[in-house]
């Protein structure tokens, strides 16, 4: 195997480890039939790691807007009750 690297290998390796014994691959509580509290707390788990990066990133693309409207001097709308049940135009009258 000359020309492929260390982690090729390790790689390679693994996957016939998981071959050969398939049992070391049924470690997953959820694929077999587990507890279904635990069942359940792996499911809210792996949505909430997967929402993460879309409230991180969300968050600062707001901050970048509107630190970029206040750069341009542009007036931000006031975040009232008012504004966001009627309008912005409506509140004003």
């Amino acid at each position: 195997m000359q020309g492929q690297s260390h982690w090729g290998r390790m790689l390679g390796s693994l996957v016939a480890l998981l071959a050969l014994f398939p049992t070391v691959s049924w470690a997953c509580a959820v694929c077999w039939g587990g507890d279904d509290a635990l069942a359940h707390g792996m499911n809210v788990s792996i949505v909430f790691l997967m929402a993460m990066p879309f409230l991180i990133g969300g968050s600062i693309f707001g901050i970048l807007c509107i630190a970029y409207k206040r750069a341009r001097g542009e007036r931000l709308p006031s975040l009232s009750l008012k504004n966001l049940v009627w309008g912005q135009k409506e509140a004003e009258e």
